[in-house]
């Protein structure tokens, strides 16, 4: 008992070799953790190439709407023969708007998809960690999104304006402020000629001294009719619009004006270069008659135009141009569905005279066109034969009416106008009132798809509103009321009021003429929108 008391506190006492037993355990716990660090430093570097190959991947596939997996799995194979599976390939829309959270501006589906987002699994094998885990491998996924941003440019009230005798140059003449002589040639090589939008503001930045200035600054800086009209002229590759334009810019008043309340390059603002290869066309005709509608906003311009009525000494004519909306261009360069395109409001008071054999019938009539709009409301860049870019377009109302209107009431854009009956006969001991009103409205938003073909073409399609479109000056002749005062007695004189209907009925053809000639000329028409779909650019994809 004694000896195996005293072998036991030797022992304890004992400390050699005792290094050895703490290195045994320590030695245990070293290798383990060396072993998972293997693993771990191992993973973290496979994990990070497949991420890179899901980023690739997810660009090509976005790149490929239609083909979205096929291209994915081309883009694995050629970087990877390591087993990676495609987990999931979802498209849908990707919305940039900072106000919505990142993870939330992704939804799958969409009627056109402009992303993908991709989940991409391997298995990969452990090497130490086993001994630890207890597996044999374990599964890595990377996921990516890819975005592509499209835009088109857009506008409104492109359709070619009708030369008719003498209305168009005398309207061209009264907006630029001089003398315009243009011959039906001269207005076919404006029809049919396109501009770049880049290319003109590069002209315009030129001719104002401004070369440090993006092309969107330039628009946004004041110029005058002159200098906006001499860069529309050297934008040009045809000699006949250059020298068209190059006359009319040396002769106009110096009326200033903003080129941007008329067009919105919007991803193009920034740009400082033209680019060759990706113009923004726009027709030569639209773009100079925007730039007057531009300089003449809330200025009254009258005009006389000979008519081949009885007796008639003609059509006096008053035109008032609103104002454009705020942040509503007349063309627009975007891929934000919210960005609209107006067409300028207008205000018209056509005052006529015909001679019948028993008096002089006075006819004044009023037209206010609101302003169209359209918006984009889809972009398909998927290769085929559909619609590449949809436009949705709305037809404002249009008031027409034959009756009296204050100057006052009429150069106020602000105020609504509610004409009075007019004095249309006069007599010694009579006369007859009329009035008559027709409102076109179709507050309805009507679809136009451009295909790819038709932007390239520069095809123009026309909504028409659901009301009244032509004939407006005869539809207020059949419907006007007549009230006779004989002898400051109001009666039912058949005589007289068959007189004015008939002459009524004589004018309104004539009318009907000078409205849709001068509305033609400005690109605004009676219950219709021109649209047009200037260019369409699929931009690469993007990670996001």
């Amino acid at each position: 008992m004694a000896l195996a008391t005293f072998i036991l506190a030797n022992l304890v006492r004992d400390r050699r070799a005792s290094i050895n037993v703490a290195t045994a355990a320590a030695l245990t716990m070293l290798i383990g953790s060396a072993a998972l660090a293997v693993d771990v430093g191992s993973f973290y570097l496979d994990r990070r190439k497949l991420q890179g190959i899901a980023d690739a991947a997810a660009l090509a596939a976005a790149d490929r709407p239609g083909d979205e997996r096929a291209a994915a799995a081309r883009i694995i194979a050629a970087n990877c023969s390591c087993n990676i599976v495609i987990a999931s390939l979802t498209p849908g829309t990707y919305s940039p708007d900072p106000t919505i959270d990142a993870e939330r501006r992704f939804s799958a589906g969409g009627w056109s998809p402009n992303a993908v987002r991709i989940r991409l699994t391997r298995d990969r094998p452990m090497f130490f960690g086993r001994f630890l885990t207890g597996r044999d491998d374990t599964v890595i996924s990377a996921s990516a999104t890819g975005a592509r941003r499209g835009y088109a440019a857009f506008s409104l009230g492109s359709r070619v304006a009708a030369v008719r005798g003498g209305l168009p140059n005398a309207l061209l003449s009264s907006l630029t402020g001089s003398q315009v002589n243009l011959s039906v040639m001269d207005y076919n090589a404006l029809a049919s000629t396109d501009i770049d939008l880049l290319a003109f503001s590069d002209a315009l930045r030129s001719g104002m001294h401004a070369d440090v200035l993006t092309f969107g600054q330039t628009l946004d800086t004041q110029a005058t009719l002159p200098q906006v009209l001499s860069a529309l002229s050297k934008s040009t590759t045809d000699g006949q619009v250059a020298s068209v334009v190059g006359r009319m810019a040396d002769t106009a008043l110096p009326r200033s004006l903003l080129p941007s309340r008329a067009i919105d390059l919007g991803p193009r603002s920034s740009s400082i270069r033209i680019d060759p290869a990706n113009p923004v066309k726009v027709n030569a005709l639209s773009l100079l008659r925007s730039m007057l509608l531009l300089a003449n906003a809330d200025r009254q311009v009258d005009l006389s135009v000979a008519s081949a009525l009885p007796g008639g000494s003609g059509v006096n004519v008053a035109l008032l141009i609103g104002d454009p909306p705020a942040d509503s261009p007349l063309i627009a360069v975007t891929d934000d569905r919210q960005v609209i395109v107006r067409t300028a409001q207008v205000r018209l008071k056509l005052e006529t005279r015909v001679a019948t054999p028993l008096a002089s019938v006075e006819i004044p009539v009023f037209a206010e066109l609101g302003s169209a709009s359209a918006r984009i409301t889809d972009i398909d860049c998927q290769a085929g034969n559909g619609s590449a870019v949809t436009l949705g377009i709305t037809t404002s109302p249009a008031t027409l009416a034959i009756g009296k209107v204050a100057d006052a009431d009429f150069r106020d854009m602000r105020r609504p106008i509610d004409p009075a009956p007019a004095k249309l006969l006069k007599l010694p001991l009579a006369s007859i009132d009329g009035t008559a009103e027709l409102t076109l409205s179709d507050l309805d938003q009507k679809p136009a798809g451009f295909s790819r073909d038709e932007i390239e073409r520069g095809t123009v399609k026309t909504v028409e509103s659901s009301g009244l479109v032509a004939g407006a000056a005869k539809s207020l002749a059949d419907r006007v009321e007549l009230k006779a005062t004989v002898l400051g007695v109001g009666l039912n004189a058949k005589a007289l009021t068959a007189l004015v209907g008939d002459a009524l009925g004589l004018a309104a053809p004539v009318l009907d003429d000078v409205l849709e000639s001068v509305t033609s000329t400005l690109g605004v028409h009676i219950g219709e929108a021109d649209a047009r779909v200037n260019a369409l650019r699929c931009g690469r994809a993007k990670l996001v």
